[in-house]
């Protein structure tokens, strides 16, 4: 499978707010893992919220707070597990309800 990592920039808008914008960085090959799932609600309304875990090379960068692309969805990189010693980094990522 492939995910699509993407890196966060923050910059300063007209009023001195920061404004985080993300940027394709690279799609690369990897293993994704469905944990958990289900829905919660905010205002009144009900929202779908997924939980995956995606291994890939520990040769690409990505960082928590990045996020990752996979089947049209966006997830945040909540923490990054390296494995050097096989050469792997484990993303936990959270679905993104915009």
């Amino acid at each position: 499978e492939r995910v699509v990592l993407i890196q966060p920039s923050a910059t300063t808008n007209g009023f001195g707010s920061e404004v985080v914008s993300y940027t394709d960085v690279k799609t690369v090959h990897a293993e994704v893992q469905w944990k958990s799932g289900g829905t919660y609600q905010q205002a009144s309304e009900l929202f779908p919220d997924g939980h995956i875990e995606v291994i890939i090379r520990d040769a690409h960068q990505v960082e928590a707070k990045w996020r990752i692309r996979y089947n049209g969805e966006v997830y945040n990189v909540a923490a990054v597990a390296p494995n050097r010693v096989r050469g792997l980094k484990r993303l936990i990522c959270d679905k993104v309800n915009d």
